[in-house]
């Protein structure tokens, strides 16, 4: 399977942040309970669209971003050149370790993960969360059964929810946000 976007598909996310990037991404980055001084990691952060906004909202901070294809990890890294504290991993990377980060956050990408995948998946982002620690999820509405899946495996890694809300996004349509804590 290739995870590497085409052209097209950079173009088109450039586009979606250049048009909707507030409307769209910093009304996520926004609603992170940051602030300023955590360690934060961006699950599937493709070309940066949310980093770019949470990378401002930690002066004293930290973020990491974290992504399957090398691709969007070099068009990540031109979209954030301006910020020095960030670093970049590729999923499967050793230095994602246990209890670093305060913060987990996903902006539409848990659904596109198999469910077979998410099986280790979940695990990993819950084992790299302190305790006390937020993950913080933004996925379609309509896809109902893959959220019941996401939310039973956050729980069953001892993460419990703490607020979710359903938002109406520009072009993308309504999307559940919820905010779960590793206890």
């Amino acid at each position: 399977m290739n995870f590497e976007p085409t052209r097209l598909e950079i173009l088109l996310t450039r586009l979606a942040f250049f048009f909707c990037g507030k409307s769209v991404y910093q009304t996520f980055a926004d609603r992170l309970p940051l602030e300023g001084k955590e360690r934060v990691l961006d699950f599937g952060s493709g070309m940066g669209t949310v980093a770019y906004y949470v990378a401002k909202r930690l002066p004293d901070g930290h973020l990491t971003c974290l992504d399957i294809s090398k691709r969007w990890l070099s068009v990540c890294r031109k979209t954030l050149c301006k910020f020095v504290n960030i670093n970049y991993l590729k999923w499967e990377s050793e230095e994602l370790s246990k209890e670093t980060f305060n913060i987990v956050y996903c902006h539409f990408v848990l659904h596109d993960i198999s469910e077979r995948d998410l099986e280790r998946v979940v695990p990993a982002l819950a084992g790299c969360l302190k305790p006390g620690g937020a993950l913080v999820f933004r996925e379609p509405l309509n896809e109902k059964e893959k959220i019941k899946v996401i939310k039973s495996l956050l729980e069953k890694n001892k993460l419990f929810p703490v607020d979710s809300r359903i938002t109406d996004i520009p072009i993308m349509g309504n999307a559940l946000e919820s905010i779960y804590i590793k206890r």
